[in-house]
């Protein structure tokens, strides 16, 4: 079996990491489709492979919905977001909607640890769960960008979140190389 959840998981802490940065930078529109171009390419790399992580169920067991589901919510939204950027709009939309999304990764996180998911549930349930605290707060930070304390502790709690979430996926790769070494196609 190949999978390719290296990276999405580095795809998701990349993501995760620039919305921490686009919160603290808060770019004003003229600036907004540079960073638009930046959510799309993490949304359409996100949503085809946990599109097909979804339909063909590639990992063993649940782990293809604690893995493939969250990252196709979190995939729609980042690419609705790149696009509504590149126009120059703002995030209101995707964020209110990244707030009720955030309770996915919150859920997951808490039964990944409950289950003894991954071979470190503790490491990526506070992931999970702190993902889905940053799109919570993403809301709020958003619509009281002149209140920096919770644009900052949204941004904190995101930053958190990404370097978990790289730390898996760059992890999953130095593993994933071992794994498959002597692996060869049929």
């Amino acid at each position: 079996m190949i999978d390719y959840l290296a990276v999405m998981l580095v795809s998701v802490g990349v993501g995760l990491a620039l919305l921490a940065f686009y919160l603290f930078f808060a770019p004003d529109e003229s600036k907004r489709p540079t960073w638009g171009g930046a959510f799309l390419i993490i949304g359409l790399v996100l949503f085809f492979l946990a599109l097909n992580i979804d339909l063909h169920w590639i990992l063993p067991s649940s782990y293809n919905i604690a893995f493939g589901e969250p990252a196709l919510l979190f995939a729609t939204i980042y690419s609705v977001a790149g696009i509504l950027l590149l126009m120059k709009q703002d995030l209101l939309g995707p964020a209110i909607i990244g707030f009720f999304a955030g309770i996915v990764p919150i859920v997951v996180g808490l039964r990944m640890m409950n289950m003894g998911m991954t071979s470190e549930p503790g490491l990526s349930g506070t992931g999970y769960i702190l993902a889905g605290l940053g799109g919570m707060l993403t809301l709020p930070a958003i619509g009281y960008k002149n209140q920096k304390t919770i644009v900052y502790l949204a941004a904190l709690v995101l930053i958190v979140a990404a370097v978990i979430f790289c730390y898996m996926g760059y992890g999953a790769f130095w593993s994933h190389l071992a794994s498959f070494a002597k692996y060869a196609p049929k």
